[in-house]
């Protein structure tokens, strides 16, 4: 381990692998090059980073050799939504989907070192067009970042 951010690369070879009625499993590149909602292929999944903080608890003083920080990501996930125009409610196939990548996600420990289990925080629909859903759930976890001798 080192000083770096938290590796996203270890939440999308997750859900990858857990959740495989997803089209694409990519990260916040792949977010970014679509232009427009009905773009999206879908169902699709993207895990974005989103930001660190220390937590506190390793002291910050002279020559330290490591500090605890708290990650969070977001996974957007596009879902074809042929439902209500407005997208008021959600479909089933769109709320399994959002829950696959739920269980694959909530409590799992990324297999490196000084990361902990993963937890969820929130989610909400961020957008609706065109038959498309885009959902995004919020997770946090807790890693410890250290000096590499």
């Amino acid at each position: 381990m080192s000083f770096e951010p938290f590796d996203t690369g270890l939440i999308v070879a997750q859900v990858r692998a857990l959740v495989p009625a997803l089209h694409l499993v990519g990260g916040a590149a792949d977010y970014a090059a679509v232009q427009e909602l009905s773009s999206f292929r879908t169902p699709s999944a993207f895990v974005v980073f989103a930001e660190e903080q220390n937590t506190g608890k390793v002291p910050a003083s002279i020559g330290v050799c490591a500090q605890e920080a708290q990650a969070q990501f977001g996974v957007v996930l596009a879902l074809r939504h042929y439902g209500e125009a407005r997208g008021e409610q959600m479909q089933p196939q769109a709320r399994q989907l959002i829950g696959q990548v739920r269980e694959a996600l909530i409590g799992h420990k990324p297999a490196h070192p000084g990361v902990r289990v993963v937890g969820w925080q929130s989610g909400r629909v961020l957008d609706y067009d065109a038959g498309v859903l885009l959902f995004a759930d919020v997770y946090q976890l807790h890693h410890v970042m250290q000096r590499s001798f």
